[in-house]
Protein backbone atom coordinates (compact mmCIF):
# COMPACT_ATOMS: atom_id res chain seq x y z
CA UNK A 1 0.00 0.00 0.00
CA UNK A 2 1.18 3.66 -1.26
CA UNK A 3 0.23 6.40 0.55
CA UNK A 4 1.05 9.80 -0.93
CA UNK A 5 1.61 13.24 1.20
CA UNK A 6 2.59 16.82 -0.09
CA UNK A 7 5.75 16.47 0.59
CA UNK A 8 5.85 20.97 1.53
CA UNK A 9 5.61 22.69 4.11
CA UNK A 10 7.06 20.18 6.33
CA UNK A 11 5.03 17.02 5.88
CA UNK A 12 6.88 14.36 4.29
CA UNK A 13 5.77 11.45 2.09
CA UNK A 14 5.25 7.89 3.95
CA UNK A 15 5.38 4.57 2.23
CA UNK A 16 3.56 1.77 3.73
CA UNK A 17 4.56 -1.97 2.09
CA UNK A 18 2.57 -4.87 2.95
CA UNK A 19 4.55 -7.77 3.57
CA UNK A 20 4.95 -9.77 0.48
CA UNK A 21 3.80 -13.13 -0.41
CA UNK A 22 6.93 -14.87 -0.28
CA UNK A 23 7.47 -13.50 3.18
CA UNK A 24 4.84 -14.51 4.45
CA UNK A 25 5.03 -18.09 2.65
CA UNK A 26 8.33 -18.51 4.28
CA UNK A 27 7.18 -17.79 7.74
CA UNK A 28 4.24 -20.18 7.52
CA UNK A 29 6.80 -22.92 6.40
CA UNK A 30 9.05 -21.90 9.59
CA UNK A 31 5.81 -22.18 12.09
CA UNK A 32 4.90 -26.07 10.23
CA UNK A 33 8.39 -27.11 10.69
CA UNK A 34 8.75 -25.77 14.40
CA UNK A 35 5.23 -27.30 15.00
CA UNK A 36 5.86 -30.52 13.47
CA UNK A 37 9.69 -30.88 15.13
CA UNK A 38 8.10 -29.85 18.32
CA UNK A 39 5.45 -32.10 18.57
CA UNK A 40 7.16 -34.99 17.55
CA UNK A 41 9.64 -34.52 20.13
CA UNK A 42 6.66 -34.42 22.80
CA UNK A 43 6.04 -38.21 20.48
CA UNK A 44 9.83 -38.93 21.19
CA UNK A 45 9.71 -38.19 25.34
CA UNK A 46 6.82 -40.15 25.26
CA UNK A 47 7.87 -43.11 23.76
CA UNK A 48 11.14 -43.76 25.93
CA UNK A 49 9.04 -46.08 28.32
CA UNK A 50 8.31 -48.36 25.91
CA UNK A 51 11.49 -48.45 24.32
CA UNK A 52 13.02 -49.60 27.65
CA UNK A 53 9.89 -51.78 29.64
CA UNK A 54 12.07 -54.66 28.88
CA UNK A 55 15.38 -53.32 31.14
CA UNK A 56 13.25 -51.26 33.41
CA UNK A 57 11.33 -54.30 34.28
CA UNK A 58 14.42 -56.70 35.03
CA UNK A 59 15.93 -53.76 37.01
CA UNK A 60 12.70 -54.10 39.49
CA UNK A 61 13.02 -57.48 39.52
CA UNK A 62 16.59 -58.61 39.34
CA UNK A 63 18.54 -55.15 40.91
CA UNK A 64 21.38 -57.48 43.21
CA UNK A 65 21.96 -54.36 45.56
CA UNK A 66 18.18 -53.31 46.21
CA UNK A 67 15.17 -55.62 46.99
CA UNK A 68 13.61 -55.92 44.28
CA UNK A 69 10.62 -53.70 43.85
CA UNK A 70 8.14 -56.65 42.66
CA UNK A 71 8.38 -60.06 43.36
CA UNK A 72 6.87 -62.36 39.99
CA UNK A 73 7.42 -60.78 36.26
CA UNK A 74 3.52 -60.84 36.15
CA UNK A 75 3.36 -58.27 39.06
CA UNK A 76 5.97 -56.37 37.11
CA UNK A 77 4.23 -56.42 33.76
CA UNK A 78 1.04 -55.44 35.13
CA UNK A 79 2.55 -52.23 36.86
CA UNK A 80 4.36 -51.22 33.45
CA UNK A 81 0.50 -51.51 32.30
CA UNK A 82 -0.99 -49.37 35.18
CA UNK A 83 1.28 -46.65 34.49
CA UNK A 84 0.22 -46.69 30.80
CA UNK A 85 -3.28 -46.54 31.73
CA UNK A 86 -1.98 -44.11 34.33
CA UNK A 87 -0.60 -41.71 31.91
CA UNK A 88 -3.25 -41.82 29.30
CA UNK A 89 -5.79 -41.26 31.92
CA UNK A 90 -3.82 -38.01 33.50
CA UNK A 91 -3.09 -37.12 29.63
CA UNK A 92 -6.37 -37.74 28.68
CA UNK A 93 -8.54 -35.88 31.63
CA UNK A 94 -5.41 -33.02 31.21
CA UNK A 95 -6.59 -32.55 27.33
CA UNK A 96 -10.30 -31.16 27.54
CA UNK A 97 -8.18 -28.45 30.41
CA UNK A 98 -5.98 -27.72 28.36
CA UNK A 99 -7.98 -27.97 25.25
CA UNK A 100 -10.40 -25.57 26.64
CA UNK A 101 -7.54 -22.89 28.34
CA UNK A 102 -6.09 -23.37 25.06
CA UNK A 103 -8.25 -20.85 23.34
CA UNK A 104 -8.22 -18.65 26.16
CA UNK A 105 -4.02 -18.22 26.05
CA UNK A 106 -1.33 -17.67 23.96
CA UNK A 107 -0.92 -21.70 22.47
CA UNK A 108 2.43 -21.28 21.72
CA UNK A 109 3.21 -20.24 25.39
CA UNK A 110 1.19 -23.40 26.62
CA UNK A 111 3.21 -25.27 23.94
CA UNK A 112 6.12 -24.83 25.30
CA UNK A 113 4.93 -24.87 28.73
CA UNK A 114 4.54 -28.18 28.35
CA UNK A 115 7.49 -29.37 26.70
CA UNK A 116 10.44 -28.02 29.37
CA UNK A 117 7.91 -29.29 32.27
CA UNK A 118 6.78 -32.73 30.67
CA UNK A 119 10.30 -33.19 30.22
CA UNK A 120 11.39 -32.51 33.73
CA UNK A 121 8.95 -34.94 35.00
CA UNK A 122 10.24 -37.31 32.66
CA UNK A 123 13.52 -37.29 33.84
CA UNK A 124 12.46 -37.25 37.74
CA UNK A 125 10.04 -40.38 36.06
CA UNK A 126 12.90 -42.39 34.77
CA UNK A 127 16.05 -41.25 35.80
CA UNK A 128 16.13 -40.29 39.14
CA UNK A 129 14.95 -43.64 41.00
CA UNK A 130 18.02 -45.74 38.78
CA UNK A 131 20.73 -43.11 39.80
CA UNK A 132 19.87 -42.56 43.09
CA UNK A 133 19.35 -46.76 43.61
CA UNK A 134 15.89 -45.50 45.16
CA UNK A 135 12.38 -47.64 44.00
CA UNK A 136 9.24 -46.24 45.08
CA UNK A 137 5.88 -47.38 43.64
CA UNK A 138 4.20 -44.08 44.69
CA UNK A 139 6.85 -42.13 42.84
CA UNK A 140 6.63 -43.35 39.99
CA UNK A 141 2.96 -43.15 39.76
CA UNK A 142 3.05 -39.22 41.19
CA UNK A 143 5.74 -38.25 38.72
CA UNK A 144 3.99 -40.44 35.54
CA UNK A 145 0.92 -38.57 36.52
CA UNK A 146 2.65 -34.99 36.24
CA UNK A 147 3.94 -36.31 32.96
CA UNK A 148 0.82 -37.32 31.79
CA UNK A 149 -0.70 -33.72 32.95
CA UNK A 150 1.84 -31.95 31.07
CA UNK A 151 2.49 -33.97 27.65
CA UNK A 152 -1.58 -32.85 27.56
CA UNK A 153 -0.29 -29.16 26.80
CA UNK A 154 1.07 -29.71 23.15
CA UNK A 155 -1.58 -31.25 20.73
CA UNK A 156 -4.74 -28.82 21.14
CA UNK A 157 -2.40 -25.60 21.29
CA UNK A 158 -0.39 -27.09 18.20
CA UNK A 159 -3.54 -27.80 16.36
CA UNK A 160 -4.66 -24.38 17.09
CA UNK A 161 -1.33 -22.76 16.16
CA UNK A 162 -1.68 -25.19 12.40
CA UNK A 163 -5.42 -23.51 12.07
CA UNK A 164 -4.40 -20.56 12.09
CA UNK A 165 -1.03 -20.66 9.82
CA UNK A 166 -2.26 -23.54 7.39
CA UNK A 167 -6.58 -23.18 7.40
CA UNK A 168 -8.01 -23.40 3.80
CA UNK A 169 -7.70 -25.41 0.86
CA UNK A 170 -5.46 -28.89 0.92
CA UNK A 171 -6.31 -29.11 4.63
CA UNK A 172 -6.06 -32.72 4.14
CA UNK A 173 -2.81 -33.23 2.57
CA UNK A 174 -1.23 -30.16 4.60
CA UNK A 175 -2.51 -31.88 8.08
CA UNK A 176 -1.85 -35.26 7.40
CA UNK A 177 2.01 -34.64 6.34
CA UNK A 178 1.86 -31.98 9.33
CA UNK A 179 0.12 -35.12 11.44
CA UNK A 180 3.24 -37.09 10.72
CA UNK A 181 5.16 -35.71 13.41
CA UNK A 182 3.84 -38.13 15.60
CA UNK A 183 5.08 -41.54 14.34
CA UNK A 184 8.12 -39.41 13.37
CA UNK A 185 8.50 -38.72 16.60
CA UNK A 186 8.05 -42.18 17.75
CA UNK A 187 10.57 -43.11 15.37
CA UNK A 188 12.74 -40.45 16.52
CA UNK A 189 12.75 -41.63 20.09
CA UNK A 190 13.09 -45.01 19.24
CA UNK A 191 16.35 -44.64 17.70
CA UNK A 192 17.50 -42.39 20.51
CA UNK A 193 16.58 -44.87 22.62
CA UNK A 194 18.11 -47.46 20.83
CA UNK A 195 21.59 -45.65 21.20
CA UNK A 196 21.64 -44.46 24.11
CA UNK A 197 20.42 -47.49 25.59
CA UNK A 198 23.59 -49.53 26.50
CA UNK A 199 25.30 -47.35 28.32
CA UNK A 200 22.25 -47.11 30.73
CA UNK A 201 18.20 -47.27 30.03
CA UNK A 202 18.16 -44.05 32.43
CA UNK A 203 20.30 -42.18 30.36
CA UNK A 204 17.40 -42.50 27.79
CA UNK A 205 15.29 -40.28 30.05
CA UNK A 206 17.90 -37.79 30.27
CA UNK A 207 18.47 -37.73 26.85
CA UNK A 208 15.24 -37.26 25.19
CA UNK A 209 13.88 -34.97 27.54
CA UNK A 210 17.02 -32.31 27.06
CA UNK A 211 16.41 -32.22 23.19
CA UNK A 212 12.72 -31.56 24.20
CA UNK A 213 13.61 -28.87 26.57
CA UNK A 214 16.07 -27.10 23.90
CA UNK A 215 13.10 -27.10 21.42
CA UNK A 216 10.92 -25.58 23.56
CA UNK A 217 12.95 -22.41 23.98
CA UNK A 218 12.71 -22.55 20.18
CA UNK A 219 8.89 -22.51 20.28
CA UNK A 220 8.80 -19.92 22.84
CA UNK A 221 10.77 -17.54 20.95
CA UNK A 222 10.92 -18.73 17.37
CA UNK A 223 7.10 -18.32 16.29
CA UNK A 224 3.80 -16.24 16.58
CA UNK A 225 0.86 -18.02 17.13
CA UNK A 226 -0.96 -16.36 14.34
CA UNK A 227 -0.18 -14.57 11.34
CA UNK A 228 -0.19 -10.75 11.91
CA UNK A 229 -0.32 -7.80 9.46
CA UNK A 230 2.78 -5.79 9.00
CA UNK A 231 3.87 -2.91 6.79
CA UNK A 232 6.51 -3.01 5.99
CA UNK A 233 9.26 0.07 6.85
CA UNK A 234 9.81 3.26 4.55
CA UNK A 235 12.24 5.51 5.24
CA UNK A 236 12.11 9.38 4.36
CA UNK A 237 14.72 11.42 3.03
CA UNK A 238 16.14 12.06 6.98
CA UNK A 239 16.05 8.18 7.57
CA UNK A 240 13.36 7.90 10.12
CA UNK A 241 11.10 5.20 8.85
CA UNK A 242 7.05 4.38 9.69
CA UNK A 243 5.88 1.01 10.41
CA UNK A 244 2.25 -0.47 11.27
CA UNK A 245 1.60 -4.05 12.99
CA UNK A 246 -1.87 -5.40 13.42
CA UNK A 247 -3.02 -8.82 14.24
CA UNK A 248 -5.63 -10.48 12.01
CA UNK A 249 -9.23 -10.25 13.83
CA UNK A 250 -10.48 -13.50 15.31
CA UNK A 251 -14.38 -13.26 15.26
CA UNK A 252 -16.30 -15.47 18.15
CA UNK A 253 -15.62 -16.49 21.94
CA UNK A 254 -14.39 -19.62 23.12
CA UNK A 255 -17.22 -22.09 23.35
CA UNK A 256 -17.94 -25.02 26.12
CA UNK A 257 -16.96 -28.52 26.02
CA UNK A 258 -20.46 -29.04 26.42
CA UNK A 259 -21.14 -27.04 23.23
CA UNK A 260 -18.37 -28.66 21.39
CA UNK A 261 -19.53 -32.19 22.30
CA UNK A 262 -22.97 -31.37 20.12
CA UNK A 263 -21.70 -29.76 17.49
CA UNK A 264 -22.40 -31.80 14.25
CA UNK A 265 -19.50 -35.33 13.72
CA UNK A 266 -17.77 -34.49 17.09
CA UNK A 267 -19.49 -37.04 19.44
CA UNK A 268 -19.54 -39.71 16.20
CA UNK A 269 -15.40 -38.95 15.97
CA UNK A 270 -15.22 -39.13 19.84
CA UNK A 271 -16.51 -42.56 19.82
CA UNK A 272 -14.44 -43.83 16.70
CA UNK A 273 -11.47 -42.29 18.40
CA UNK A 274 -11.96 -43.98 21.47
CA UNK A 275 -11.51 -47.24 20.21
CA UNK A 276 -8.79 -46.36 17.27
CA UNK A 277 -6.54 -44.62 19.84
CA UNK A 278 -6.61 -47.80 22.04
CA UNK A 279 -5.34 -50.03 19.17
CA UNK A 280 -2.91 -47.36 17.43
CA UNK A 281 -1.59 -46.60 21.64
CA UNK A 282 -0.86 -50.21 22.09
CA UNK A 283 1.05 -50.38 19.45
CA UNK A 284 3.02 -47.25 20.64
CA UNK A 285 3.29 -48.80 24.21
CA UNK A 286 3.33 -52.26 23.62
CA UNK A 287 5.28 -53.08 20.42
CA UNK A 288 8.77 -53.60 21.72
CA UNK A 289 8.07 -55.04 24.30
CA UNK A 290 5.87 -57.59 22.49
CA UNK A 291 8.49 -58.44 20.20
CA UNK A 292 11.36 -58.84 22.66
CA UNK A 293 8.86 -61.46 24.87
CA UNK A 294 7.10 -63.33 21.78
CA UNK A 295 10.76 -63.88 19.79
CA UNK A 296 13.00 -63.73 22.03
CA UNK A 297 14.74 -60.45 20.04
CA UNK A 298 17.38 -58.19 21.81
CA UNK A 299 15.39 -54.98 23.22
CA UNK A 300 17.55 -52.64 20.86
CA UNK A 301 16.83 -54.61 17.90
CA UNK A 302 13.01 -54.64 18.74
CA UNK A 303 13.12 -51.48 19.05
CA UNK A 304 14.54 -50.71 15.40
CA UNK A 305 12.01 -53.33 14.00
CA UNK A 306 9.15 -51.30 15.78
CA UNK A 307 10.36 -48.36 13.97
CA UNK A 308 8.39 -49.62 10.94
CA UNK A 309 5.14 -49.27 12.26
CA UNK A 310 5.24 -45.34 12.32
CA UNK A 311 7.06 -45.36 8.95
CA UNK A 312 3.21 -46.87 7.76
CA UNK A 313 1.73 -44.28 10.01
CA UNK A 314 3.49 -41.73 7.87
CA UNK A 315 2.83 -43.25 4.66
CA UNK A 316 -1.13 -43.53 5.62
CA UNK A 317 -1.55 -39.77 7.16
CA UNK A 318 0.03 -38.62 3.64
CA UNK A 319 -1.70 -40.09 1.36
CA UNK A 320 -5.24 -40.29 3.58
CA UNK A 321 -4.77 -36.63 3.90
CA UNK A 322 -4.16 -36.34 -0.01
CA UNK A 323 -7.59 -38.86 -1.26
CA UNK A 324 -9.44 -37.35 1.49
CA UNK A 325 -8.70 -33.53 -0.50
CA UNK A 326 -9.63 -35.08 -3.90
CA UNK A 327 -12.47 -36.75 -2.63
CA UNK A 328 -13.59 -33.96 -1.44
CA UNK A 329 -14.71 -35.92 2.31
CA UNK A 330 -12.78 -38.02 4.74
CA UNK A 331 -15.10 -40.04 6.18
CA UNK A 332 -15.01 -42.83 3.23
CA UNK A 333 -10.84 -42.87 3.15
CA UNK A 334 -10.85 -43.31 7.02
CA UNK A 335 -13.50 -46.13 6.76
CA UNK A 336 -11.66 -47.91 4.22
CA UNK A 337 -8.19 -47.79 5.68
CA UNK A 338 -10.02 -48.84 9.01
CA UNK A 339 -11.76 -52.10 6.97
CA UNK A 340 -8.46 -52.82 5.58
CA UNK A 341 -6.69 -52.85 9.36
CA UNK A 342 -8.89 -55.43 10.15
CA UNK A 343 -6.89 -57.95 7.46
CA UNK A 344 -3.40 -56.44 8.32
CA UNK A 345 -3.86 -57.42 11.82
CA UNK A 346 -5.16 -60.74 11.28
CA UNK A 347 -2.18 -60.83 8.94
CA UNK A 348 0.35 -59.43 11.69
CA UNK A 349 -1.13 -62.02 14.54
CA UNK A 350 -0.17 -64.70 12.54
CA UNK A 351 3.24 -63.99 11.11
CA UNK A 352 5.78 -65.42 13.42
CA UNK A 353 9.43 -64.40 14.16
CA UNK A 354 10.51 -63.67 10.47
CA UNK A 355 12.65 -60.53 10.34
CA UNK A 356 11.76 -59.27 6.98
CA UNK A 357 7.80 -60.52 7.03
CA UNK A 358 7.00 -58.94 10.03
CA UNK A 359 8.53 -55.40 9.44
CA UNK A 360 6.61 -55.57 5.94
CA UNK A 361 3.19 -56.46 7.61
CA UNK A 362 3.96 -54.24 10.37
CA UNK A 363 4.32 -51.05 8.17
CA UNK A 364 1.14 -52.46 6.60
CA UNK A 365 -0.60 -52.16 10.36
CA UNK A 366 1.27 -48.74 10.72
CA UNK A 367 -0.53 -47.41 7.15
CA UNK A 368 -3.79 -48.49 8.41
CA UNK A 369 -4.22 -47.65 11.93
CA UNK A 370 -1.56 -45.28 12.70
CA UNK A 371 -2.67 -42.92 9.41
CA UNK A 372 -6.20 -42.72 9.72
CA UNK A 373 -5.54 -41.75 14.12
CA UNK A 374 -3.37 -38.99 12.20
CA UNK A 375 -6.34 -37.88 10.05
CA UNK A 376 -9.02 -38.07 12.56
CA UNK A 377 -6.70 -35.99 14.72
CA UNK A 378 -5.56 -33.64 12.54
CA UNK A 379 -7.36 -32.84 9.90
CA UNK A 380 -10.95 -34.32 11.16
CA UNK A 381 -10.10 -31.71 14.20
CA UNK A 382 -9.56 -28.66 12.33
CA UNK A 383 -13.02 -29.71 10.18
CA UNK A 384 -14.94 -30.16 13.40
CA UNK A 385 -13.48 -26.87 14.80
CA UNK A 386 -14.45 -24.57 11.49
CA UNK A 387 -17.33 -25.83 10.34
CA UNK A 388 -20.17 -23.85 9.39
CA UNK A 389 -22.47 -24.82 12.50
CA UNK A 390 -19.87 -22.58 14.49
CA UNK A 391 -20.84 -20.01 12.01
CA UNK A 392 -17.11 -18.01 11.61
CA UNK A 393 -15.95 -18.43 15.17
CA UNK A 394 -12.28 -18.97 14.97
CA UNK A 395 -11.92 -19.57 18.80
CA UNK A 396 -13.28 -23.01 19.03
CA UNK A 397 -10.11 -24.99 17.66
CA UNK A 398 -8.22 -26.16 20.91
CA UNK A 399 -11.62 -27.18 22.36
CA UNK A 400 -12.54 -28.90 19.93
CA UNK A 401 -9.61 -30.73 19.35
CA UNK A 402 -8.87 -31.61 23.15
CA UNK A 403 -12.28 -33.04 23.20
CA UNK A 404 -11.26 -34.85 20.21
CA UNK A 405 -8.11 -36.52 21.64
CA UNK A 406 -8.93 -36.39 24.98
CA UNK A 407 -12.00 -39.02 23.91
CA UNK A 408 -9.39 -40.92 22.29
CA UNK A 409 -6.92 -40.77 25.28
CA UNK A 410 -9.73 -41.86 27.79
CA UNK A 411 -10.40 -45.34 25.71
CA UNK A 412 -6.40 -45.47 25.36
CA UNK A 413 -6.36 -45.27 29.21
CA UNK A 414 -9.11 -48.29 29.86
CA UNK A 415 -6.91 -50.25 27.42
CA UNK A 416 -3.34 -50.42 28.57
CA UNK A 417 -5.28 -51.82 31.76
CA UNK A 418 -6.82 -54.38 29.53
CA UNK A 419 -3.84 -55.58 27.33
CA UNK A 420 -1.85 -56.76 29.85
CA UNK A 421 -4.48 -59.22 31.47
CA UNK A 422 -5.54 -60.15 28.29
CA UNK A 423 -1.95 -61.10 27.40
CA UNK A 424 -1.27 -62.94 30.63
CA UNK A 425 -4.34 -64.91 30.56
CA UNK A 426 -4.66 -66.30 26.51
CA UNK A 427 -1.91 -65.19 25.40
CA UNK A 428 -0.46 -62.40 22.76
CA UNK A 429 -2.70 -63.57 19.71
CA UNK A 430 -5.75 -62.81 21.51
CA UNK A 431 -4.75 -58.98 22.30
CA UNK A 432 -4.33 -59.20 18.12
CA UNK A 433 -7.83 -60.13 18.13
CA UNK A 434 -9.20 -57.23 20.53
CA UNK A 435 -7.94 -54.70 18.20
CA UNK A 436 -9.56 -56.08 15.45
CA UNK A 437 -12.73 -56.29 17.19
CA UNK A 438 -12.05 -52.37 18.43
CA UNK A 439 -11.71 -51.24 14.56
CA UNK A 440 -14.52 -52.85 13.34
CA UNK A 441 -16.58 -50.93 15.90
CA UNK A 442 -14.12 -47.76 15.44
CA UNK A 443 -15.83 -48.06 11.80
CA UNK A 444 -19.45 -48.06 12.89
CA UNK A 445 -19.11 -45.36 15.23
CA UNK A 446 -18.53 -43.25 11.88
CA UNK A 447 -20.47 -45.42 9.77
CA UNK A 448 -23.35 -42.55 9.03
CA UNK A 449 -21.32 -40.00 8.27
CA UNK A 450 -19.59 -42.68 5.76
CA UNK A 451 -22.82 -43.16 3.73
CA UNK A 452 -23.92 -39.69 3.84
CA UNK A 453 -20.56 -38.77 2.23
CA UNK A 454 -20.76 -41.50 -0.35
CA UNK A 455 -24.41 -40.81 -1.51
CA UNK A 456 -23.10 -37.34 -1.69
CA UNK A 457 -20.32 -38.30 -3.80
CA UNK A 458 -22.64 -40.02 -6.38
CA UNK A 459 -25.06 -37.15 -6.49
CA UNK A 460 -22.36 -34.78 -7.38
CA UNK A 461 -21.38 -37.25 -10.05
CA UNK A 462 -24.66 -38.11 -11.96
CA UNK A 463 -25.30 -36.18 -14.61
CA UNK A 464 -27.89 -33.90 -14.25
CA UNK A 465 -31.74 -34.99 -14.58
CA UNK A 466 -30.85 -38.27 -13.40
CA UNK A 467 -32.80 -39.84 -10.52
CA UNK A 468 -31.91 -40.29 -7.15
CA UNK A 469 -31.29 -43.13 -6.00
CA UNK A 470 -33.49 -44.96 -2.99
CA UNK A 471 -32.67 -43.39 0.20
CA UNK A 472 -30.65 -40.91 -0.99
CA UNK A 473 -31.26 -37.35 0.16
CA UNK A 474 -28.49 -34.09 0.66
CA UNK A 475 -28.77 -34.13 4.15
CA UNK A 476 -25.87 -34.06 6.71
CA UNK A 477 -25.23 -34.25 10.58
Amino acid sequence: MTTGLHRGGGIRFVKLLPPSHRAMERRKLWVFAVTFISYGLYHACRKTLAGVKSSVKNDWLFNGSHPPLFETEVEAKAFLGTLDAIFMGAYAAALFFWGWLGDRLNPKKVVAAGMIFSSIALILFGAVPKMLNWYSVPWYVITYIAFGLLQACGWPSEIAIMANWWGGANRGLVMGIWAACQPVGNIVGSIATAAVLPIGYEYTFIFNSLLTIIFGFVVLWGIDSKPTCSATPGSDVEGRSVSRTSSISEEGEPIGLIQAVFLPGVFAYCLCNACLKLVNYAFFFWLPLYLTEAYQWDESKADKLSIWYDVGGIVGSVVGGYVSDKMGCRAPTISAMLIASLGALWMYAQIGPHWFWNGLVMTLVGITVSGPYNLIVGSISIDLGSQPALAGNSQAMSTVSGLLDGTGSAGSAVGQLIIPVVQDTVGWQAVFYLFIALNAVSVLCIAKRTVLDVKRLLRDRRPEGAPLLLGEDSHED
